[in-house]
């Protein structure tokens, strides 16, 4: 099940609001409608905390894409923090859950798009290659 939650100017960096289910199409609403520019110009002000973002989680897989928008209207890019838990085996064979997370420092709304709907549609090894891509591309993780 797909869920998304909004992290506000002002918020402490573990605080979001949930704002429960949701799917791609919803999702791109969320994204279309979220006050960027008022929540940015918020943040020029305070230059405290974190970016207004979007979250969209999938937590039965352990996975969460944060969506972060950068610039004004007419120059809008994204960030966006790509986070999931993998079972790794340990020094003596053991599986145990660590977590996994790439950044992409600038993005384009068209590879947003791109990347949402590889989440909201489960597949992740695809969209795993595609972050680490942009994340390489832009010197990231």
């Amino acid at each position: 099940m797909l869920t998304y939650a909004i992290q506000r100017v002002g918020y402490d960096y573990k605080q979001t609001d949930p704002q429960g289910e949701t799917n791609l199409i919803a999702f791109m609403a969320a994204i279309d409608a979220f006050p960027w520019t008022e929540q940015l110009a918020l943040w020029d002000e305070q230059q405290d905390g974190p970016l207004p973002t979007l979250v969209l989680q999938n937590e039965p897989d352990q996975r969460e894409l944060w969506i972060s928008a950068l610039g004004d209207e007419r120059n809008r890019s994204y960030q966006l923090q790509s986070v999931s838990i993998q079972m790794r085996k340990g020094f003596f064979g053991k599986a145990k859950p660590e977590q996994d997370a790439a950044v992409v420092d600038e993005c384009s709304r068209a590879e947003v798009d791109r990347l949402c709907e590889l989440f909201c549609d489960g597949q992740y090894e695809v969209f795993d290659r595609e972050v680490a891509r942009l994340a390489a591309r832009d010197g990231g993780d």
